[in-house]
């Protein structure tokens, strides 16, 4: 076997277990006005996968850890785009919507967004809403998404 043959099935190897079910990827979001209040919501589709972008930049994705969610997503052929970042604040008890799958919940606070034209808003709530699946020791993540907007 070739030296890049080794070195691709190692990288594929390493990237397989270091997938966990608390990140993934950002595949669309809508930013959506509120002619009654005069704010924004942004609505981000989550999915499964590893976060990836070319071109340098951060690669669409989300992740939370330590009481942190984070998200990043930008439109083809963007490199700058709408960062996120929250603290969770409630976690709800996953809903089971089948027999091998729940759906997980959680409010974040203390929420802010970055537009891709360095807009900030800050002091918003959020919401997050994903699948989790396991059927024979297999776990997979389903769509999902995050919803946030002005409290």
């Amino acid at each position: 076997m070739s030296l890049g043959k080794i070195l691709c099935v190692l990288l594929l190897s390493a990237c397989a277990w270091a997938q966990t079910l608390s990140e993934g990827s950002t595949t669309s979001l809508q930013v959506l006005p509120n002619p009654l209040n005069n704010t924004f919501t942004w609505d981000f589709e989550l999915c499964c996968g590893e976060p990836s972008g070319a071109g340098g930049y951060l690669g669409n994705g989300f992740g939370y850890a330590d009481g942190q969610f984070n998200a990043f997503f930008a439109f083809a052929g963007q490199k700058k785009g709408f960062s996120f970042t929250g603290t969770v604040s409630t976690v709800f008890t996953p809903q089971a919507i089948g027999e091998y799958c729940t759906v997980q919940s959680m409010t974040l606070k203390n929420a802010q967004i970055t537009t891709q034209t360095g807009m900030f808003y800050g002091g918003l709530v959020a919401t997050y809403s994903q699948m989790f699946c396991q059927r024979a020791g297999v776990y997979w993540l389903g769509p999902g998404g995050l919803v946030v907007n002005a409290p």
